[in-house]
């Protein structure tokens, strides 16, 4: 079985790197070529993996070097080092693929992009920079009329456009290994303004717990009532779970405890997320994602398909900027499903298949729209 799977892995993770007729070691091979064949693979994820850390390691502030992505993802690394020096290869490509996923997820935390040639688009991403400092001046402003204290959370983000706007200066001046150095400091600068951002939306959240919550009730409720003889038997667990959590809520509400209503509710984020995945899909006639290799590699030729056609669109001077984070966060849910697949959680990886194909259709339907 994880055999199978690691080929699956590599056939849809790796394809671009090195042949499918490789990587699956297709057609009449002995032992000692099949054996071959796996190295060869494994080789190339690991000169991947080491140009992906030392990248991390040149761009991650400190503030983040205790980061749990940092973490697993050195973890993974160390251990498919180990067993790719010992000969095990199919365990080694497993753990050079999970580094690679947790080292990804830290570089989209930091807001940067890898290359493969292992430069940094600076200029880019400094210009993308401009979207997040707007999101960042709403909540702010939001927070302030609400009465909250946005003092630190004002300063940090003044500091961030700063320390971003001499980037720019930095790149038309054309001096691009000082716009490296500050490029470093810009990142930590929004990072600190990430951790502000995130206590004034907690504060926000608590100081209106009890309309969330009530708005929580109401919805769960009808949802509850809704998937009721909808949801099929390989997720009855997850609404199951749900109508715990409802149950839950609505009692501490009744006994008019807001803030530990709400801290069930965000304690429980993932069963929320997991029961909402579950409707939707019934909601469109799909009860669940069949888990099997056929399905898996024609949902991954569905996210390369679009990423192409996405691609001819903006040359064609299309906004495709939406469509775009759609198809990123569906990369991330297959992802996770083929993580959660590999360690055995078959119904969590249902869920993340599921939402990436909810997604992949929103994008089809962008993409049919627009051609």
């Amino acid at each position: 079985m994880k055999r199978g799977l690691v080929l699956v892995l590599i056939a849809l993770l790796v394809g671009s790197v090195v042949p499918f007729a490789l990587a699956s070691g297709s057609g009449n091979i002995t032992g000692t070529e099949e054996i071959l064949q796996e190295r060869v693979v494994a080789q190339k994820l690991m000169d991947n993996l080491k140009r992906l850390a030392e990248f991390v390691n040149r761009v991650v502030p400190e503030n983040m070097t205790n980061s749990t992505y940092l973490f697993l993802a050195e973890e993974h690394y160390n251990r498919a080092l180990s067993e790719f020096q010992a000969g095990n290869y199919n365990a080694s490509m497993v753990d050079a693929l999970m580094a690679m996923h947790y080292y990804r997820l830290l570089i989209a935390r930091l807001g940067l992009r890898f290359s493969s040639s292992g430069g940094e688009n600076i200029k880019l991403q400094a210009e993308r920079l401009r979207d997040y400092l707007q999101y960042a001046s709403r909540l702010i402003k939001r927070a302030e009329a609400e009465g909250l204290n946005v003092t630190n959370a004002s300063r940090l983000y003044n500091e961030t456009v700063e320390a971003f706007k001499l980037v720019i200066g930095d790149i038309h001046s054309g001096n691009l290994t000082k716009a490296r150095e500050d490029y470093r400091v810009a990142v930590q600068r929004k990072a600190e303004l990430d951790s502000a951002l995130r206590e004034l939306r907690i504060q926000m959240l608590y100081k209106n717990s009890k309309t969330i919550v009530n708005r929580f009730l109401q919805w769960g409720e009808s949802a509850i009532k809704a998937a009721n003889g909808t949801v099929s038997s390989e997720f009855r667990g997850v609404y199951q779970n749900f109508v715990a959590l409802y149950s839950n809520v609505k009692e501490l509400a009744e006994q008019g405890e807001w803030k530990e209503a709400l801290n069930e509710l965000i304690k429980n984020r993932r069963t929320i997320r997991e029961f909402q995945l579950v409707l939707r899909g019934s909601y469109l006639g799909r009860g669940g994602f069949t888990v099997n290799a056929k399905s898996i590699r024609e949902l991954h030729e569905r996210i390369v398909k679009d990423r192409k056609a996405l691609v001819e669109l903006k040359n064609r001077g299309v906004d495709v900027s939406g469509a775009w984070v759609l198809l990123n966060v569906a990369t991330d849910e297959f992802k996770l499903g083929l993580r959660c697949l590999w360690e055995g959680r078959s119904e969590e990886a249902k869920v993340h298949f599921l939402e990436s194909a909810l997604l992949v259709k929103r994008v089809d339907e962008f993409i049919k729209t627009h051609s």
